[in-house]
């Protein structure tokens, strides 16, 4: 009889054990949910990420970065809509990126989204007088949100081109 109620009370101990950290573990493994992590809107000069990430202590504010891979052409172009003789364009390529801060639910869950933009042209190209900065071409690729406080990451799939050379 003495083992039975050990027994027994060595199980509701344990049980009690796993009970208690089940909270923790709900918050222990902060992911991003591929399935809502997705490029929602990409344009010549932006692209916008929705995101979720589950798995965060209730309460908690993470800093969220989308980071993108630009590959861009900015030009002059005159009041015609079109390239002069001499044309002046530039071509970027880098890594541009969005943070913000969101708040975690008290299920442990943060969605949100934020927009990445290309520099806007006249930082990027400077036109004689009489000749407009045009941003003419855009690829994103490289896509990825990063949550900077648990370094949970995800890499989104997908390369989106717009636009065309002025001629």
């Amino acid at each position: 009889m003495r083992i039975q109620g050990f027994v027994t009370t060595l199980a509701a101990a344990a049980s009690a054990t796993v009970l208690a950290a089940a909270p923790a573990l709900a918050s222990g493994s902060p992911h991003f949910i591929k399935n809502l992590t997705k490029v929602t809107d990409a344009r010549l000069s932006s692209v916008t990420v929705a995101f979720k990430e589950a798995g965060l202590e209730s309460g908690a504010v993470e800093t969220i970065t989308v980071t993108a891979h630009l590959d861009a052409t900015y030009q002059c172009v005159n009041r015609g809509g079109h390239n002069p003789d001499d044309p002046k364009k530039t071509v970027i390529s880098g890594d541009y990126s969005k943070s913000g801060e969101f708040k975690a639910a008290r299920n442990g869950n943060v969605i949100g989204s934020l927009t990445v933009t290309a520099p806007a042209p006249s930082t990027v190209v400077d036109c004689p007088r009489g000749q407009t900065a045009k941003h003419t071409v855009s690829t994103w690729s490289n896509i990825s949100v990063t949550d900077e406080d648990t370094l949970a990451t995800i890499a989104l799939e997908g390369t989106y081109s717009f636009g065309e050379p002025v001629d």
